[in-house]
């Protein structure tokens, strides 16, 4: 999951992924308060005025006539408790903001943008109050975003470059030309040079991302030019991060044709993996079968995405409760159907996975099912995977046990002595 800054209509996400420290908190994290989030403004649809007898509630901002202006410094002071917190607070009166953040014209979320940088705010609270102003004007005037916040790219934490992005990326649905020589610009003049010593510029990886998933349906050409313009070993990571997400389905196989012309041999397999686990997560196995038919993979790269499917999808399950039996056939099911040839591995792989997060199993419970797999495959693969993998585990002696079972004599002292 890539947690957006920009969510209309479900009005008080964009803020919380800014309560919650712009995406710097774990994805679990994330996805357990959007959760949440989502299931009190369901029971809430009706409440965007409620405290207030009268039903109007007290306005929040100045863009329309006969409307008090914001206090901001009372919106910091809430925000930035909330943060501090971890909670949601009094989610009615965000939601009251939302709505009146969303009716601000353009003019409006600049004058307010520059009455807070008047202000007299600790750092926190205002990058909070800013992040929450320029996303909205990201949405209504992407240029405008743009130009007038470029300098904002190397904030700390990196909200607001992935902020700016996504300005680009819907100035370059309205006017792709013009995003792209005014992009090209500012790369010439150095604004987006890189300042680490990796060489690398996340907020010129971010940007170009955008470009190339958009170029992606109508000029392969140019999508393959804009990678060839930076260095080889940045390519990969930037389809990876920064535009695999926005990929269409119908784009997909000219994404794989990209992937295949300009990323390094190592990097191709898990570049197009990464859609085919986004693939099962979202929408099932099928889905990701569906995926790897459409890019028309070879073997080996088919292999690889069953394997990256395989360990984020038990990953994602774990976050949620602990894996089942039931869980380990389905995935068997559909590995066999992709690359029997490497599903025993795939299997053990998974199980070792299932020790590592939130409702992890106990190493005893996961030694359980890779014995039971172990057994009914007639094959040592899916133990020796799992050892391969490090489950977790607190008992060494346990482990020693457990490498007993596997019955290659050779391998199994390699696992042993891998353990002493």
């Amino acid at each position: 999951m890539k947690p957006t800054l920009l969510l209309p209509p479900v009005v008080a996400l964009i803020v919380v992924v800014v309560w919650l420290g712009n995406g710097r908190q774990k994805i679990a994290a994330l996805e357990k308060e959007t959760a949440t989030l989502k299931q009190r403004l369901a029971t809430r649809s009706n409440g965007f005025a409620t405290d207030d007898p009268s039903g109007k509630g007290k306005p929040a901002g100045k863009q329309a006539k006969g409307k008090e202006p914001v206090d901001w410094k009372q919106v910091a002071a809430q925000m930035l408790e909330m943060n501090q917190g971890g909670g949601m607070g009094d989610m009615r009166s965000m939601i009251r903001l939302q709505k009146r953040l969303q009716d601000m014209e353009k003019e409006d979320l600049v004058a307010a943008l520059e009455e807070i940088a008047t202000m007299d705010l600790p750092d926190q609270s205002r990058q909070m109050l800013e992040q929450m102003l320029i996303g909205q004007l990201c949405q209504k005037d992407p240029e405008l975003a743009l130009t007038r916040h470029l300098d904002r790219l190397g904030d700390e934490g990196g909200g607001m470059s992935w902020q700016l992005a996504n300005a680009m990326k819907e100035w370059t649905r309205k006017d792709p030309a013009k995003a792209t020589a005014w992009f090209d610009k500012q790369i010439a003049a150095g604004k987006f040079d890189s300042r680490s010593l990796d060489g690398k510029s996340q907020p010129r990886m971010q940007f170009e991302g955008v470009l190339v998933a958009n170029l992606l349906s109508h000029d392969e050409a140019a999508a393959a030019a804009r990678l060839e313009a930076l260095p080889e070993n940045q390519r990969g990571e930037l389809l990876r991060r920064y535009a695999s997400n926005d990929v269409k389905a119908e784009d997909q196989l000219n994404y794989a044709n990209l992937v295949r012309g300009v990323v390094s041999e190592s990097e191709q397999a898990t570049t197009l993996a990464q859609i085919a686990a986004r693939e099962a997560h979202q929408d099932g196995y099928t889905a990701a079968t569906e995926y790897l038919d459409r890019i028309k993979v070879t073997p080996s790269e088919r292999a690889i995405s069953v394997a990256q499917v395989a360990n984020e999808k038990i990953l994602n399950l774990s976050h949620k409760r602990k894996i089942t039996r039931e869980d380990i056939d389905g995935l068997r099911e559909w590995a066999s159907t992709q690359s029997p040839e490497t599903s025993n591995e795939v299997t053990g792989s998974a199980i070792a996975r299932s020790t590592e997060v939130n409702q992890r199993l106990e190493f005893s419970e996961a030694a359980e099912l890779a014995l039971h797999y172990q057994k009914e495959s007639g094959s040592d693969e899916v133990l020796v995977r799992f050892l391969k993998d490090r489950p977790s585990f607190k008992d060494k002696a346990e482990v020693l046990k457990l490498a007993e079972s596997i019955s290659d004599g050779k391998i199994r002292e390699e696992i042993i002595k891998s353990y002493q």
